[in-house]
């Protein structure tokens, strides 16, 4: 570590060249600090002016100081080479065979190129930024009937926060006074907006559209769903994947390799031309270039598409992984039960049926009984029967009466504990059955409502590389289970997995390869933490829960998020692959062209910023393309 005196010396330096920099930015500054010795030198060749050349001289020593600085910086702060090494050298040298225009030339060209690359570095970063912003925002806190503005961390669970009409909401909390609609586009992908009242749920980083709303947050600033992917960002973007450890030890390396080189080129020729070339072709910006500038723009290209990564290490484990196990309810289904079938038994009428099971059934919230009644609605059922008696029976059933006779409605175990006798009906899902006097007259079949897009869910997934597709779900209903594998093209399916089943089969399946867990959180944390990369939808819902226990988190509700996750990781690899590839290549043909003559070093420096340009746009391309091919 740093001592105090370095770590106060360098900061003090930052204030320095903050201050004389263009807009701040110290990249510029040297690019514009080498760009005027070469117009002073170049003036002074054409004019012969002693004055130019003399400016040329105090502007390119101090141009050389800068860079100078960033290698010092490197080597006390963080006890590496940086690629200043080469630039300084190729300065001192050129500067001491008399040809101060030539180390001009290579400084502006590659300082040039390394802001180019910079900037569209920057600018594949600028959605990210944007929403590290909005988890940095202010909140407006009533209290005592007086309204006071406060950081987002400030806010306790409790505190109520007013949000205006056209504000981001803060925080998390339930609206308690107000009615508006809300566009909860930033969070969950969903294109309309959502009405919201007292008694609903809000998230912050959603828009509020129309009107004021008082909001009760539900909790602190710091554990909001928008503070928890603020510090997921910030952490994405600064982690290093093995791959970016390796480049930059191997930069390490080359950059003390190649200035060893240098020196015996030196000893063994006598002169100062071919050391400097060298070390100008040499310079490895496009190694250094390679992993990151690849993470930054598949890390913004998904954010944009509602995917937060920790890094682009998970990315990178993706590819190469042989099976992907997904959980069922909450992750492929919405997990609103929905009616998709009624049989009917002994004659019963349809009507009659329905209209029973709706009277009963609208005493309850339970999300089933509200499917049953919406789908009765559906029907046409007109008014409702009046229910006199009603009896929660134990585990999923009711007992009431109707018109004088006793209905049953539940589970097929709640009705035949109740004494009546249950004929062999075939289904696909759970069976909600209707019994009148001991006599069954109808199942409800009750499934989970399947969005359109997991059509082809298990196709789209094998053509990114995954052999095996495993649907593992806690629900009992065999039938339901099969009925999902069926509807995505799995290749197998468990049923009745608890959450302890579902980390042994991912442990199983690790056997033969990499393993990719999807879920939504809520009862398969544990399996999503064992896989070698774990996949989380729905991070809206619950962000502290899933962001700890999954490396990758789609925020809205789906599932075609996942195979675009491992496009873009396929994608991202390969870019990867093609920039080192180009970047060894260019060093390799640059630095033979320098020891044979045929360059000088200012040729050296475009033949280097080419390589890096390169590097840069070829990188760029991932955050551009809308749906990364799965090749």
């Amino acid at each position: 570590m740093p001592g105090p005196h370095t770590i106060a010396f360098f900061k003090k330096v930052d204030a320095l060249l903050g201050a004389i920099s263009p807009n701040h930015d110290k990249m510029l500054l040297r690019v514009i600090a080498a760009l005027v010795p070469v117009l002073c030198f170049a003036g002074d060749l054409i004019f012969g002016s002693p004055i130019l050349a003399s400016i040329g001289v105090v502007t390119y020593l101090f141009c050389l100081v800068l860079y100078a600085e960033g290698l010092l910086r490197s080597t006390l702060m963080m006890h590496r080479v940086s690629a200043e090494l080469l630039i300084v050298a190729v300065m001192t040298v050129t500067l001491l065979d008399g040809q101060p225009l030539s180390g001009a030339l290579v400084a502006w060209v590659i300082g040039f190129g390394l802001f180019i690359a910079s900037s569209i570095i920057k600018k594949n970063r600028k959605r990210i930024e944007g929403l590290v912003k909005e988890g940095k925002q202010t909140a407006r806190v009533l209290d005592g009937g007086t309204v006071r503005e406060v950081g987002v961390h400030e806010v306790s669970a409790g505190d109520l926060v007013i949000v205006p009409k056209g504000a981001t909401v803060p925080v998390d909390g339930e609206v308690t006074e107000g009615r508006s609609s809300v566009d909860e586009s930033a969070v969950t992908g969903e294109p309309y907006p959502v009405f919201k009242e007292a008694g609903s749920q809000v998230t912050s980083g959603t828009l509020n559209l129309s009107a004021p709303l008082h909001v009760r947050a539900t909790r602190d600033g710091d554990d909001t769903y928008l503070a928890v992917v603020t510090r997921e960002i910030e952490g994405s973007l600064a982690a290093k994947s093995q791959t970016q450890q390796r480049a930059e030890t191997m930069v390490q390396v080359f950059l003390i390799g190649v200035t060893a080189y240098a020196g015996l080129l030196f000893l063994v020729t006598g002169s100062l031309d071919l050391p400097a070339t060298a070390l100008s072709v040499a310079c490895p910006c496009a190694w250094a270039l390679a992993t990151p500038a690849a993470f930054a723009a598949t890390i913004g290209r998904l954010a944009r598409g509602h995917v937060l990564t920790r890094g682009g290490e998970p990315l990178e484990r993706l590819v190469g992984a042989e099976t992907l196990v997904t959980d069922k309810t909450g992750t492929l289904t919405r997990a609103e039960p929905v009616v998709g079938d009624l049989v009917m038994l002994n004659g019963a009428e349809r009507k009659e049926v329905l209209r029973s099971a709706a009277a009963i059934e609208a005493r309850s919230s339970h999300p089933i009984a509200t499917a049953i009644t919406t789908y009765a609605a559906s029907q046409g059922t007109g008014a409702l029967p009046e229910v006199t008696e009603s009896e929660e029976l134990p585990g999923q059933g009711v007992r009431a009466v109707i018109d004088g006779q006793s209905v049953f409605v539940g589970s097929g175990e709640t009705i035949q504990a109740a004494g009546v006798t249950l004929p062999p009906v075939q289904y696909e899902g759970r069976a909600i059955w209707l019994a009148v006097e001991d006599e069954p007259q109808g199942v409800f079949v009750i499934r989970d409502a399947l969005p359109e897009t997991v059509d082809g869910f298990a196709d789209a997934v094998r053509a990114c590389g995954i052999s095996r597709v495993v649907l593992a779900t806690g629900d009992q209903e065999e039938g339901e289970a099969q009925r999902v594998a069926a509807a995505i093209g799995a290749d197998e399916y468990h049923a009745g997995c608890r959450p302890e089943d579902k980390t042994a089969l991912v442990k199983k399946f690790q056997d033969g390869g990499r393993v990719v867990m999807v879920g939504d959180g809520t009862n398969d944390a544990p399996a999503l933490a064992a896989a070698d990369v774990g996949i989380a939808i729905g991070g809206h819902r619950n962000p502290g829960l899933v962001v700890r226990s999954a490396e990758v988190v789609v925020l809205g509700d789906d599932p075609a998020a996942v195979p675009k996750v491992l496009a873009a990781g396929r994608a991202m690899k390969r870019v990867i692959k093609q920039n080192y590839t180009w970047a060894v290549g260019f060093n390799t043909i640059g630095l033979a062209l320098a020891t044979a003559g045929f360059l000088t070093p200012v040729l050296a420096a475009i033949f280097h910023h080419i390589s890096s340009v390169f590097v840069v746009a070829n990188a760029a391309r991932l955050y551009f393309t809308r749906d990364s091919g799965s090749k």
